[in-house]
């Protein structure tokens, strides 16, 4: 029996060689993404960077000037009635404008869901197993909006933008103005969400911790892509040893200690990580640590302790973006 030729799976998030020019300005140049079912995309880069325009692009908000997005195969410009149906969208938290906070979240999802055409019967379905997902307690559910915390009220918008079944959720900065621990539970929510349902998410962010949860990431600066691949990649590609380093503790961290460092031939890239601590990215990571350990005593270093760690996304945007390494 002849097999059937596999399936060619589709990308349902697809920019593709975007450009766009305002006032004489380049506010994005030849931008290209993809993202295919089930996973999320995240976009990060300082302001001024090209996140929003980028995030406009997508949603149809702004013709490019050159190339054009899909969203599951439709072109967001000239079938935008026909997207707007397979994407939710979250705005950032200073615009939530379209949450009432004096209705409750099933309020508020019964409202946006009859824009949709859905009846009450769905909305309140489909809202209930979202809210559930997304930590709501019953008493949460019913409470006006206005009283629930930064972190929960974020969760509501993110249900309103999911209230009609949409494919893709794309979301702008949505940690921001939260605390840390905040950010993380908003974030751990979406990775559900996001397993649960197979929803496809987009997350624009400044946020470095975003590249934790996402399955690609796509780096922006002044308008362009400098990187987009899996974070995973980024950093095996990146550092020596395949992200592999020794965390070396001091009595103390001067400048002076870090100089000596940077002139171990082996040693790529060097971190101050705290008050005593050094990260050091290097070759020969587990295999030659005895040489290392020898290089660094040999410049009449002194180190307290040391241990095998891993490179952090953190590690590579300052390294990589602001160059607070010290390098050689």
């Amino acid at each position: 029996m002849q097999k059937k030729p596999k399936r060619i799976q589709q990308p349902l998030i697809f920019i593709s060689h975007a450009t766009v020019y305002k006032g004489g300005n380049t506010l994005i140049d030849d931008v290209s993404l993809i993202a295919y079912e089930g996973e999320i995309l995240g976009i990060i880069g300082e302001s001024g960077a090209g996140k929003s325009t980028t995030i406009k692009v997508l949603t149809g908000q702004i013709k490019p000037d050159k190339g054009f997005a899909r969203i599951a195969g439709k072109n967001v410009v000239l079938e935008h009635d026909s997207v707007i149906r397979k994407m939710g969208y979250v705005p950032q938290m200073g615009s939530l404008d379209d949450v009432y906070p004096e209705f409750s979240a099933l309020k508020n999802a019964y409202y946006f869901g009859k824009m949709y055409g859905m009846p009450k019967s769905e909305i309140e379905k489909r809202a209930r197993e979202i809210l559930k997902i997304l930590g709501f307690s019953e008493e949460l559910m019913t409470k006006p909006v206005r009283h629930l915390s930064g972190g929960e009220k974020k969760r509501v918008s993110i249900c309103i933008g999911m209230i009609h079944n949409p494919q893709v959720l794309i979301l702008d900065e949505p940690t921001t103005g939260l605390d840390v621990h905040l950010r993380i539970e908003v974030l751990n929510y979406l990775k559900i969400l996001n397993k649960t349902l197979n929803t496809t998410i987009v997350m624009v962010s400044h946020d470095l911790e975003i590249a934790q949860y996402v399955d690609r990431l796509a780096i922006l600066e002044k308008g362009k892509v400098i990187e987009f691949d899996t974070p995973e990649r980024l950093l095996h590609l990146f550092f020596p040893s395949k992200g592999r380093a020794i965390l070396m503790t001091f009595k103390v961290v001067t400048k002076k200690l870090l100089q000596k460092l940077k002139e171990i031939e082996m040693i790529q890239y060097v971190l101050q990580v705290g008050r005593n601590s050094v990260k050091i990215f290097s070759t020969g990571i587990p295999e030659k640590i005895d040489s290392l350990i020898q290089a660094v005593y040999a410049k009449g270093l002194e180190f307290q302790g040391f241990s095998i760690d891993q490179a952090k996304f953190l590690d590579y945007f300052r390294i990589r973006m602001t160059n607070a390494a010290v390098a050689p």
